[in-house]
């Protein structure tokens, strides 16, 4: 997976069960950290607790704006500005074929 750049938005999409579908912004990347292969810290973007948090061994009611998780547990929201047109991108393809 592509490492994500502080400041991008993304929702969470695996973890605490009450957190699925949140939006959150990363705030950096930690890389290996903690027992966990690529790790990053993210913050919500309501300003609001998160739902839930580990606390050891335990699931407790969120008690921080802020959290440390895994890179497979969140995807980016993209802007569609960003990216080019499907046909646009066939086409290079298509160039690349000849």
């Amino acid at each position: 997976m592509s490492h994500l750049k502080p400041g991008t938005l993304c929702v969470i999409v695996g973890g605490c069960p009450e957190n699925l579908g949140l939006i959150v912004e990363v705030v950096c990347h930690l890389g290996r950290h903690d027992g966990r292969e690529d790790a990053y810290e993210i913050k919500t973007v309501t300003s609001r607790k998160f739902n839930q948090m580990w606390r050891g061994s335990r699931l407790v009611k969120g008690y921080s704006t802020e959290a440390i998780t895994d890179r497979h547990k969140l995807r980016p929201l993209v802007n569609l500005g960003d990216e080019p047109p499907m046909a646009e991108a066939q086409e290079k393809l298509d160039e690349l074929a000849v």
